[in-house]
């Protein structure tokens, strides 16, 4: 008989969810080194169990693969998060109460050359009208001050800030984006959409000392389970050379969550191929190229069939993309012919139709050559788009505290109609259309980067407080199989890297998790009691609750 060579560790458990199949059983699993070497019975693994194996015994925890958050902003997300850069003004009930914690944080930083600031949401506001430059410019400031909204689409500033880069009244508006002015001309100190936010964001969010917190952000991932991460442009972040900082951190061995990026799908084709040839690891990889084709229906930039109900410009805007179907196909299609997968955020229902007919287009002149194409969040689809998607084999990457975080607000029911707002997020049809998702965050545009908070909201569809007790039109809830499949292997089918990453099975990257309970014995309002108790990745134990 053939000796087996030992594995590092055995896990056993009661509940082991592969991710290839929609329940769990009784099982194990074998890793050494980086990967999985077998799963199965306990007579399959105990031939790996060797006088050095580590043997961790889950009984019935959940034993399932590392949590992968398909769609998040890494580096700005992290730098986000770091408190001693950014002035947190989420869940803050007013305008008034934004600017004095602005204050604040000016205040205990007197250093800071840029107050930047990220979260606020004037629709959940007391007095819910988008705010301008005037309430900041109150303060004893000198200071620019720029505050991103929770969506990360628009920029609240000060006059310091226009003036610091150069915004005046005689600055025209780009193309795809807004910049608001006064009724005698001057800009107001809101602008919306990447086109005219970043004038500000390029200077702002440049910061030198960005590996600490990137490696603070990826300690916390691992504690929530999280090992893998498909990172969107734009990056947010200007610090130079971002890609190869994600690259040095693993080459070094300090980093320990996986990154699929995608870069800019409209920069000169000869850069995404040298980012393609530089980084193309297991831990770091160019995974694609991603563009912004619309907005938000809260700031009326969303591109929609219909027209919005109550849009300031007039009763028939249905918003604007960010570029036509001609210069969306041509950029389709040379990326199609050059073999880059391509996903592309679309929030209103004619921005997916336009992403549909560039892929339609695309594939007719060139086939496809095994590139992937995904619809980035997918709130609005017409059903007839959902068959077509199945057919062009275009995946859809979602996000499932979108619907609870904006549906109680009341945003969507004023701006579509109850309608259109019924028919949003059709997670349920797309599911059973075929349509291979992927779930994530939009992390930092998101109330929460826990996955478990992630499952909850697409299992129950209800708010974190446990309401509405029967959901938020649950007839498009996901079940928890579909839910944490999707979470594991789905991401990785969208992020193009399925036959390594994603589920337990022999052969593939040992990154897995083991929660605090079987979420399967549970009811779903209490699934998020849930906690991991420990994390592995890359065949190495990066977290264990009883040791944090």
């Amino acid at each position: 008989m053939e000796s087996v060579v030992p594995a590092d560790i055995v896990l056993k458990t009661t509940a082991l969810f592969t991710a290839e199949e929609l329940e769990p059983r009784a099982g194990c699993v074998a890793v050494r080194g980086s990967e999985i070497v077998a799963v199965g019975s306990p007579d399959k693994v105990q031939p790996f169990i060797g006088p050095d194996t580590e043997v961790i015994d889950a009984g019935n925890k959940l034993v399932m693969p590392g949590f992968n958050d398909s769609h998040m902003h890494f580096a700005l997300g992290s730098i986000q998060k770091d408190e001693d850069f950014c002035c947190d003004l989420m869940f803050l009930p007013s305008e008034q109460a934004c600017v004095d914690a602005v204050a604040k944080f000016a205040a205990e930083h007197p250093d800071n050359p840029w107050i930047y600031g990220q979260g606020w949401y004037s629709p959940a506001w007391e007095n819910p009208i988008d705010p301008d430059c005037r309430s900041l410019d109150a303060l004893d400031i000198d200071r620019p001050i720029v505050l991103s909204d929770f969506s990360m689409h628009v920029v609240w500033c000060n006059t310091a800030a226009l003036r610091a880069v150069g915004i005046d009244r005689n600055t025209p508006t780009p193309e795809g984006g807004l910049i608001r002015h006064f009724d005698n001309g001057e800009p107001n100190g809101f602008l919306s959409e990447p086109q005219a936010t970043n004038i500000l964001l390029d200077v702002v969010l440049n910061k030198p000392d960005l590996d600490a917190s990137l490696l603070k952000s990826m300690r916390k991932f691992n504690k929530l389970g999280i090992t893998s991460i498909g990172d969107m442009y734009p990056l947010g972040v200007t610090t130079p050379g971002v890609y190869d900082i994600y690259d040095r951190l693993a080459s070094e061995d300090l980093s320990t969550l996986r990154i699929s990026y995608y870069s800019a799908l409209d920069a000169p084709m000869a850069e995404s191929q040298a980012l393609r040839v530089r980084h193309h690891g297991e831990r770091v990889r160019m995974a694609g190229l991603k563009y912004i084709l619309d907005g938000c229906p809260e700031a009326y930039t969303a591109y929609m069939h219909e027209p919005y109900l109550n849009a300031p410009t007039g009763k028939d805007f249905r918003g604007e993309p960010a570029c036509n179907q001609e210069t969306l196909d041509r950029m389709m299609l040379e990326a199609s012919k050059n073999g880059f997968d391509v996903r592309i955020h679309a929030i209103g229902d004619a921005s997916a139709t336009m992403i549909i007919d560039a892929v339609e287009r695309a594939e007719e002149v060139c086939g496809n050559k095994g590139a992937r194409f995904a619809i980035e969040h997918t709130d609005n689809l017409k059903l007839e788009d959902i068959a077509r998607m199945k057919r062009l084999g275009i995946n859809a990457a979602v996000q499932p505290q979108h619907p609870i975080g904006g549906l109680g607000q009341g945003v969507y029911e004023e701006s579509l109609g109850e309608e259109r707002m019924s028919h949003m997020w059709r997670y349920r049809e797309e599911a059973d259309g075929g349509i291979h998702l992927g779930l994530g965050t939009d992390w930092p545009a998101v109330m929460s980067i826990d996955p478990i908070d992630t499952v909850y909201a697409a299992v129950t569809r209800s708010e974190f407080d446990g309401h509405p007790a029967e959901g938020y039109f649950r007839e498009n809830a996901l079940t928890l199989g579909e839910t944490l499949q999707a979470h594991t292997l789905g991401s990785a089918y969208v992020e193009g890297f399925e036959r390594r990453l994603g589920s337990l099975a022999a052969g593939k990257l040992a990154d897995i998790v083991i929660l605090s309970g079987n979420p399967f014995e549970m009811n779903p309002m209490a699934l998020r009691d849930l906690e991991v108790e420990t994390t592995i990745f890359n065949g190495r134990v990066v977290y264990r609750k009883d040791e944090a």
